[in-house]
């Protein structure tokens, strides 16, 4: 008889502390609940926000993309313009140094036939010593004047 009622001490001992077990397991579950409606609840006013708030964001994205799109196309549109007139300009500089150039060409050589005009004639005058004829005195008449 001690052996049964050993074993019956050893059951009601083991269901006991089963007992004991399902309670703290029981206890710590009825902590857990509040937190998990918590976040349940969390989440489905997070899902009614993205909901709510989701199609508008998305309408002024698409605005604001199209905006960019169209910044972006009168940029690129300004910076061809740009380069038009860059072009025109160089263009035009090139046909003003070419002008130039012709111009001081056409300057330089008056100046050079003058000068050697001048030289020839005065080296005539030199040559004289002293002679003068009417027509050079006509040319320094009209130099004093």
């Amino acid at each position: 008889m001690e052996l049964t009622h050993t074993l019956d001490f050893l059951v009601v001992g083991a269901l006991a502390l089963l007992s004991l077990g399902l309670v703290g397991l029981a206890m710590a579950a009825g902590q857990l609940v509040p937190q998990v409606n918590r976040t349940l609840t969390a989440y489905e006013k997070l899902a009614v926000t993205l909901e709510t708030e989701l199609a508008p964001t998305l309408r002024e994205v698409s605005k604001l993309a199209g905006g960019v799109i169209k910044i972006q196309s009168v940029a690129q549109q300004s910076i061809t313009d740009v380069g038009t007139k860059v072009e025109d300009v160089t263009g035009n500089l090139t046909k003003v140094t070419d002008s130039a150039k012709k111009e001081s060409n056409v300057w330089g050589t008056g100046l050079l036939a003058g000068f050697k005009a001048y030289l020839s004639t005065h080296g005539k005058h030199e040559g004289s010593h002293g002679e003068t004829s009417t027509q050079s005195k006509g040319t320094e008449l009209v130099r004093n004047k």
